[in-house]
């Protein structure tokens, strides 16, 4: 879900991006436990929105690492 306060997180680095995950979830289980259902609600918004950015980023570098190993089969097929 987009959110407009959220900066563009492309532009932020990995590690930044799984560290501000985890900083969500504590955030989100400590207003779980203290009862704030609105509050929990808004954080998982933007927590969607992070790991929604993490999935594409591991499905890209999934894609390279493939692509990066069909053109190391092909190498070998060929000097074999």
């Amino acid at each position: 879900m987009f959110n407009p306060l959220l900066q563009d997180l492309s532009k932020i680095k990995t590690e930044e991006l799984d560290t501000k995950i985890t900083e969500l979830m504590q955030k989100y289980f400590i207003a779980a436990r203290s009862g704030q259902g609105g509050v929990c609600n808004q954080i998982n918004v933007i927590l969607e929105a992070y790991r929604e950015e993490q999935r594409t980023r591991h499905a890209h570098a999934s894609k390279k690492l493939i692509s990066q190993n069909k053109n190391l089969e092909d190498y070998i097929n060929k000097s074999s």
